[in-house]
Formats: C-alpha cells, structure tokens, sequence
C-alpha cells in the first residue's frame, strides 16, 4: 500500500471510561450498539470459516441430533408434545437433562447462517437453502413442546417431574437458549415470521410471572445464562413493542443476581453464589457459568446504567484476563470442575472447554460497548482466531470438547454432553454483528474485527451507508475500507489497532507497536493510537478509502515470570495467530525441539497445507533436536492452538 501526507483530517481519541461512582445509578456514556447485518457478503478466510460452518459442522450435528444419529435429542421434543397431548411417549427422554439447549444453540447457529449472501457459490447457497428447510421442519417440532403458559424443558415435561425442583437440571439455563434463539430468529428474518420471538416472550412472562421479589417465588438456579438472554430479549422489546416494555425482563435478570448468593444451601465458588454478584472480584468457579455471568453482568451495567455492576465486571474482567488467560484465549485451566484455577496457575495441558471460550467472547463483546475500548476486541480476536476456531477440524465434522496447549488427543465427532456443538457456530457466525459498532449519536463507526466483507448500514450520521472491506487478515496486515454513503456526510471512523501482548501476562518481541500506518485515498494519516483505536473525522463521500497496514513479523511471546508451567519457554505469534508444533511436521517428537532464541523466523506461504497457510519457517540457525542435538530443517504450522517451544 502506498500512502502519501495528506491534507488536513481531525484526529479524535477516546478516554478511559472508568472510577468510581458515587451511587449505584449514575449517567455514563451510552454503550456501542453492535451493527447487525440482515445480510452481509464475505471472502476471504472467513468465507472459509462460514462455509466450513454452514456446509458441514451445522449439518453434521443435525444429522446427530435427529433420530439415528448419536445424541437423538430432536427426538425429547416429540415426546413431549405427546405428553402435553395426553398421550404416553413414544420412548423414553434421550440425553442429559439439559439436552434442549443443543438444538436451541443451532437453530440459533442456523439463523445466522442465513446472512450470509452465497454471492454465486453454488455449495454455500445449496447447504443454506437445507438449513432455510430444516428450520422449518424442527420449528414446529420444537414448538409444539411449550406448555400453554410458556414454560418448556422435556426433560421435565416428558418425566413428568414437578418444575423447578432441581438446581442441576438447569431449566432456567435451557430456557435462557430457548429466548435466545427466539431472538435470533427475529433478526434473522427482521420480523417477518415472529413464531419463535412469540414463544421466547411467553417463555419470558411464564419466568417473570413466577420469580422475582416477594410474594413472587425465589429460585436460585445452576448454570448462569437467563441473565443474558432476558437482557437480549429486554432490548429487543424495548426496540420493537416500545421503550419500557421489555424492561420487566431486565429486572428479572438483576433479580437472580441479587439473590443469588441468599440460600445458604446453594452457596459456592462452583456456581459464582458464594458473594453477592456485585462484591466479586476474582474470577472463580466452572468457567463457563463465570463469563455467561460476568457477562450477564456486563448487560445490566449497560442497560441499567449500574456503577455497582460496571465496577464488578471491570475487577472480574482484570482477575479472567490479566492473571488467568491462557495466550490463545482459552480459560478454565482447571480440570477439576472444569474451572478457573489460581493466579497464574496455567498449565499448558489446562481444560479450555469451547464453551468458555464462546462465553469470553460473549463477555468481551459486552464490556466492548460498555467501554468502547480496543483492548476487548483484541481478546475477542485472539479468542475466536484460536481457542474456537481451532475446536473444529476442517473436515467439520469432529470437535475439540477441550482445547489444551499441548496435547495427543483426537477431535471427536460426538461427545456424552455435547454442550459445545452449538455454541461454536453461533460463537463464529456472530463475526458479521462483531465487524462494526456504532455510538449511540450514530457519528462514530468502530472498525473493531478486519474481515473481507460487504454490506450496508441504515444510518451512519444521517444517511445509509454501504461499507466493504478488502482483505487477506489474517495471513496479511493490510486492510482497506471503502465507504459508500448515500450522500456526503462528516462523521469519524475509528480503527482499531491491536496490541499484540493481548493482557499484563503476556510480552511479545519484538515490539510491533506504533509500526502501523494509516492512509486515506492513498495519503498518509498520522494518528495516535488512544484505548486501542486511532480516530479519522472527516466529510466521506462515495468510494472514500481507509487503508490501515498492520505490522504481520512472527513474534516471540514470553509469559509471566509467575506462571511456573512455562518457565524457560517461548510462544510463537504472528498477527492474531498463535502457532504450535506437531510431530506429523517433524523428523522428530516435537516435544523435544528447542527453539535457539537467536533462531530467525519467516513466515512462508503453503498452499499445500491446511487448505493454505501461513507458516513460521526456521532455517538459521535449524531447530535443534535437543535429545539428539541434530539439527533438523523445520517448519512450524498453524492449527489455531498454542504449544509453547522450549528455549535453548
């Protein structure tokens, strides 16, 4: 790209939104709004990904979910329809008693697999018109097993066990799936068909009918996951039936964390119950129930405007990220209870369940429009490029449960409790809502993921904007974004910059910071990089370009001195990808490999690998063979997963 000075731009920056508050409810800058494409057209490496998705992970776990295939739960939706008809079932209920939430989590999945325009791909547009028809084939099925005031959990209904009578059975965690799934049902097909939005407010009601302050029922429930769903559905109410009107959820959610912590029969670091929600500040506990309720958090702060909640989701945020993160993003290092385990205890052979990672992204999304601030897109980045993406073979058809640093363990097709299987696509397919954000003066587009794509934006300060951008991220620095509004219009555009250190465990050399460039129509900007964003105000008019090239050299990663696990080890990095070594690319066990911290890194193209890849070659000095002390000519490949080398 080659840039030149430019005329006059006005650069803006951001401040840190954060301190104390002097009462729980205090005015504060409106949070980001996520830019949700109805449709949205992609190349590149995350057509790749939404193809892989849409073609054969989401079909492989519906022919798995249908009777024949390994988990059958479609099959517990018919059973209690038969049930709430009279009848006997037709067979005994499948599965865990938390099953519903895996077909919920896919149709969910399927709804964003929708967006995506095919732009003539006949494969990706046959697999889309399949998924169009198994929805409406499981819609009605999965329907028909609510009960007249809402509630549904077949585990219960096809048992015939009293609601809401077991912690672990997690009704209100399905159910929180269930009114997720109506909502993304809604966006989906923008309103047209509401059957599913109809029955997640039913849902909705039936649990605010029943819980909340007295003389309404108190219910401390297993697994947090409601509070995000109720927030999600709050705000679209509020948005589609009027203001206020979805409030009533939101409250209902901040009710479950206010009493969360009461009965002393339920009170434990494993739930996240052991203190009030708003006095916690370390992450503790099974890793996916913290960052569903951290996150939940997140959403109460911004929709409630709470000081209490912002500021405990700002010190929970710091214990997950700055002292429990593993580099790839993962967390949960614990196997034990599939838990955070102590400040800086990260073993390279942690737990890291896909689902923890699907609820960090979750979680970063939230604090991102809380604070507006770039250093939560660079972890959702870091999470979705490697702990995620890496849990599904390329093949789409087997799945990493857990995501160690290093391993020998094979992806599985299946799993006893497949929790993941859903979440993962909808946890990707959700990069096209995670691309832009917009202030709530609709004056101020964040650029917050690089991702080759096209589509428009109803009103970007005042007029409809169509927006793309041309990329090879993650294999190449070089973003350009052309903008396309309807009629000339002054508003600023802020682009992210990352910082490649991810959090205070991790620091990389060498340092890339400050080597970026920003160019517009192909002339030099020079911008300061303020919460991890430079700011570009100026009058756009159609087919205005923003270039910005980010610095790509392989990196070496070094961890803190108090993670005992990798002493004496180095990570390597390049752009957003963390690398590893595998055996199968090597004359030797990989694990005796000892990188020379001398060694010269390149990065090379293979197109022969992986379905095309940008590998880190040493050649001089060679790998060294620390058994054998030969050398060894030797790349290392990209699997999305990190395994940290010994250091000579």
């Amino acid at each position: 790209m080659r840039l030149k000075r430019s005329g006059p731009i006005v650069l803006l920056g951001l401040a840190w939104r954060q301190g104390p508050m002097a009462a729980d409810v205090t005015p504060a800058p409106a949070p980001l709004e996520q830019v949700c494409f109805e449709h949205i057209r992609l190349e590149g490496f995350w057509k790749q990904q939404a193809k892989r998705m849409i073609e054969k992970w989401i079909p492989h776990c519906v022919r798995q979910m249908e009777a024949g295939g390994r988990g059958q739960e479609l099959l517990n939706f018919v059973r209690a329809a038969e049930v709430l008809q009279g009848k006997e079932p037709s067979g005994t209920f499948t599965g865990c008693p938390w099953s519903d939430a895996y077909p919920y989590n896919t149709v969910e999945a399927i709804c964003l697999a929708l967006a995506f325009d095919p732009a003539g791909d006949e494969q990706l547009a046959a697999a889309q018109q399949a998924l169009r028809a198994k929805l409406e084939e499981w819609i009605p099925l999965i329907l028909s097993a609510q009960c007249p005031d809402g509630y549904i959990h077949t585990f219960h209904v096809v048992n015939k066990i009293p609601r809401y009578s077991n912690i672990n059975h997690h009704e209100f965690y399905v159910q929180g799936y269930f009114i997720e799934m109506g909502v993304a049902h809604y966006l989906a097909t923008a309103g047209r068909d509401r059957r599913l939005y109809a029955a997640a407010i039913r849902c909705a009601d039936q649990l605010d009918a029943t819980f909340g302050p007295a003389p309404k029922r108190t219910w401390v429930h297993g697994h947090p996951g409601i509070e995000i769903a109720l927030c999600r559905l709050g705000r679209l109410v509020n948005q589609v039936e009027g203001a206020g009107r979805g409030d009533k959820y939101i409250r209902l959610a901040r009710h479950q964390y206010e009493i969360r912590h009461t009965p002393a029969e339920h009170r434990n670091v494993y739930r996240q119950s052991h203190l009030p929600a708003v006095e916690q500040a370390e992450a503790l506990g099974h890793a996916v129930r913290g960052t569903y309720f951290y996150a939940g958090m997140a959403d109460i702060a911004m929709l409630q405007q709470s000081a209490a909640y912002r500021q405990a989701a700002d010190r929970l945020w710091d214990s997950a990220v700055h002292r429990k993160l593993y580099l790839t993003g993962g967390v949960g290092a614990a196997h034990k209870d599939e838990a955070f385990a102590a400040d800086y205890e990260l073993p390279n052979d942690g737990y890291c369940e896909s689902c923890a990672g699907c609820g960090l992204s979750f979680w970063a999304d939230r604090m991102h429009r809380l604070h507006a601030a770039g250093h939560y897109a660079d972890v959702q980045e870091r999470v979705l490029y490697n702990n995620i993406l890496g849990a599904v073979d390329l093949a789409g058809e087997n799945f990493f449960y857990q995501n160690p640093l290093a391993g020998n363990r094979r992806r599985h097709p299946w799993h006893g409790c497949p929790c993941c299987i859903g979440n993962i696509p909808r946890a990707l397919l959700a990069i096209k809502d995670l691309i832009y954000s917009l202030n709530a003066a609709k004056d101020t587009l964040y650029v917050n993921q690089f991702v080759a794509s096209e589509g428009a934006i109803a009103d970007v300060a005042g007029t409809a904007l169509r927006i793309a951008q041309q990329t090879d991220y993650p294999w190449k620095g070089e973003v350009a974004i052309t903008l396309h509004p309807a009629a000339p219009k002054t508003f600023t555009v802020m682009l992210r910059v990352p910082d490649r250190d991810l959090c205070a465990l991790y620091s990389s050399k060498p340092d890339l910071s400050g080597r970026h460039r920003i160019g517009v129509n192909g002339r030099a900007v020079r911008a300061k990089v303020r919460d991890g964003y430079v700011a570009v105000r100026r009058k756009w008019a159609a087919g205005d370009r923003l270039e910005i090239s980010l610095p790509m050299e392989p990196q070496r990663v070094y961890c803190d001195a108090r993670v005992r696990a990798n002493h004496g080890r180095v990570a390597l990095l390049r752009g957003p990808l963390v690398y590893n070594l595998e055996s199968v690319d090597h004359t030797t066990d990989a694990l005796a490999l000892v990188l020379p911290p001398a060694a010269k890194l390149q990065a090379e193209w293979r197109a022969d690998l992986l379905g095309g890849v940008m590998t880190i070659r040493c050649d001089d000095p060679q790998l060294l063979d620390r058994k054998s002390t030969r050398l060894n000519s030797s790349h290392s490949s990209i699997s999305y997963a990190d395994f940290c080398l010994k250091k000579k």
